[in-house]
Formats: structure tokens, sequence, C-alpha cells
């Protein structure tokens, strides 16, 4: 009797085997789509920080660079995609957790067709040790023939068959870095994603004011790292995204994200995505 036990236990393993062998999981880890293909969005992993890739037909857009020490994870991650070129880098604020990867080796590491920063005033430049570095890259990158450009709303950028427009920061905030971030939309045939950097409810309602409706998009990278001072439902209910990704890091000290932006996004019908949870995301756009 034991033996015809083990006998069915292992037919039925091994049907349950040739069952979930037929079965189509990719979209559980969507790969990046062909070149020439359609854009992908990586929203790369690096812990209590901010680092999105947008490759579009072998063309690619570089967001932020997490904190330094995540520039050695970010080149090999580039280079699994076969990047040799960024044609732009969007620096969207100073603080190091966006700059920190960029300013300390993501910027030598690759030629660069464009880099767009926030302009900020002299009496608000920062004077930190990152943005300082920061600058020095981008210096040596201009002499190489790299344009370096300030953060202009309106100003829109061909990548691929897709394109990307800058629509903040309106106004130099001067009191708070994350409301000077650059915030841009990706655009590709009838998809769209919206990249809020750091901004928080100041500037989220001042975009609100600016382009109301037309802020809609399919995928909205969250604000801050899902803190609760972003994110807010009238940004939500306005963008309608159908996927929102958290950038942050596992068990971090701030408690990103908050439950509030949780229970916003699930009142709301929006799958949450974190890399605290699932490490590095793609979403194909």
């Amino acid at each position: 009797m034991p033996t015809k036990r083990r006998l069915l236990a292992l037919l039925l393993s091994l049907a349950l085997l040739l069952t979930l062998a037929a079965c189509d999981f990719t979209w559980l880890f969507p790969p990046s789509p062909a070149p020439g293909e359609g854009v992908a969005v990586h929203f790369i992993d690096v812990g209590q920080g901010d680092c999105e890739l947008v490759e579009a037909q072998g063309h690619f857009l570089l967001i932020d660079g997490g904190e330094r020490g995540s520039e050695d994870r970010i080149i090999k991650y580039l280079h699994s995609l076969g990047a040799e070129k960024l044609d732009y880098v969007v620096s969207t604020h100073p603080h190091s957790d966006h700059m920190g990867g960029l300013a300390y080796g993501v910027l030598a590491a690759f030629p660069v067709g464009t880099v767009i920063a926030p302009r900020f005033s002299p009496e608000n430049t920062p004077t930190t040790q990152t943005y300082e570095r920061f600058l020095e890259a981008v210096t040596a990158l201009v002499a190489e023939g790299t344009k370096a450009e300030y953060a202009k709303p309106g100003n829109t950028y061909a990548l691929g068959e897709a394109s990307f427009t800058i629509l903040g920061p309106l106004s130099e905030d001067g009191e708070n870095y994350n409301n000077d971030s650059v915030v841009l939309r990706v655009d590709w045939q009838n998809s769209a994603a919206l990249f809020m950097g750091d901004a928080e409810k100041k500037a989220e309602t001042a975009l609100l004011q600016a382009y109301g409706e037309a802020l809609r998009a399919d995928l909205l990278k969250a604000g801050h790292h899902g803190s609760k001072t972003s994110s807010n439902e009238d940004l939500l209910r306005t963008v309608r995204p159908g996927n929102i990704v958290i950038s942050c890091g596992a068990g971090n000290s701030y408690g990103h994200p908050s439950p509030a932006v949780l229970e916003r996004c699930k009142a709301l019908g929006i799958r949450v995505h974190r890399t605290d949870i699932e490490g590095s995301i793609v979403i194909n756009l």
C-alpha cells in the first residue's frame, strides 16, 4: 500500500509540473521589449532612494541614481540591458538618495547626450559635497560634448519612438528641495508614465492647477518614496494610474511607504508595486 501511495504521489507531482510548465507566467516578470518594439520602465532597486530607467527602442533615459554606493549596482543593471550610452540623465533634485549614485560613478561610466537638472538661485544653491561632486561630473561630461540643461516646463525631448516632457518644477520653492523636483511625463502611443521625484503636496497642487487632466497617466512613480507628504488624493484621482510604483528600502527608518498612501491607492483601485518587497521592477507601457 505505501508503494502505491508513493507512486500516486509521484504521478500527481509529475502532472502538476507538466501543468505549470504549460502555463504562461511572463506577466509576473515582464521582460524588456525587444529593440525597436515597446517602452519599458525599470524601477531599479537602490534601497532607500530613487532610480528609474526608461528604455525605448534602444534609447535610454535615466532618472536619478540612488544614494552613494548604488553606482555599481546601477552600472551593472544598465550593462545587462546592453546600454552603452545614456541619451538623457535627469537629476530630479539634489538630495543624496537621488543624486549620490550619479555623482559618484554613474555619470562617469557612460557617454551621456543630455543632463537635465533643476535651476537654483544663488541663495538656494546646495553646498553639499554630493552636489559639488555632481557638478564636477557634469562639467567633465560637458567637456566631452554632453549638453547640460536646466529643467524647463514645456520642453519635450524625443526618446526613440517615445517622448518625454518636463512638467515641473513650476517655481523654485526656496525652503524644500523636494518641491524643486523635476517632474516629467513619458508618452508612447496611447500610454504615459508620470515621474514625481520627491514632489510633495505644495508642488502637486501647483501641477494640478497648471495641467489638470493633462496629468493623466497609466503609470505613476510615487513622490517621496510613498511618504504621507505626497501622492495626495487629489493627485491620484486626477492621474488615475493603473499602477503606482513606490521606491523605498526594506525596513527604512522613515516608515515609507505611509499606510495613508497605501490606503488611498487601495480605495481608488490602484495596483501598488514596491521595490522594498519586489526588488527591481519592470513595467511595459
